[in-house]
């Protein structure tokens, strides 16, 4: 992993949104990619090109464990639905071009359903126009509607 990678948060903060954002981070660190971008606001903020390096703010061990109880969303969140590609690929285009700038490889979506359909979009569209990037789904909420429990 020695190229760049970026994460965002979508939706409502949750209790666990940030510890998931220093998880993402720490792994990327240690699996050794390059820069660590922050989409801040989302994938709405991303459209706009707003993005920090979250190595320049998370510079210490104790930084990263406070990042983990901070409540509400560090990096700010979202709530917008892309549309799909094949009828409007203006939004695909644009993330394309800040993944080309940044040499990002690696996208990282912290959200609830919307997200992950976020994610499913931009992971078939880099697919189609031949850009190698591993997008990544990182789940916020669950729901227990999908959920088996065995029975008592």
């Amino acid at each position: 992993m020695a190229k760049n990678a970026i994460v965002g948060q979508s939706g409502g903060p949750t209790s666990v949104i940030n510890a998931s954002l220093a998880g993402v981070y720490e792994s990327c660190k240690r699996r050794g990619a390059g820069k660590v971008y922050g989409m801040l606001h989302g994938v709405a903020g991303l459209l706009e090109r707003r993005t920090c390096v979250l190595d320049d703010k998370l510079k210490t061990a104790l930084d990263i464990e406070l990042l983990k109880r901070t409540p509400s969303s560090y990096l700010g969140s979202c709530r917008y639905k892309m549309k799909d590609p094949d009828e409007d690929d203006t939004d695909y285009k644009r993330i394309l071009e800040v993944f080309k700038k940044h040499d990002v490889r690696y996208f990282f979506y912290n959200g609830g359903n919307d997200s992950m359909d976020t994610c499913n979009k931009i992971s078939k569209y880099m697919q189609k126009v031949g850009y190698e990037c591993r997008v990544m789904g990182v789940p916020k909420t669950v729901s227990y509607t999908h959920l088996t429990l065995p029975t008592i």
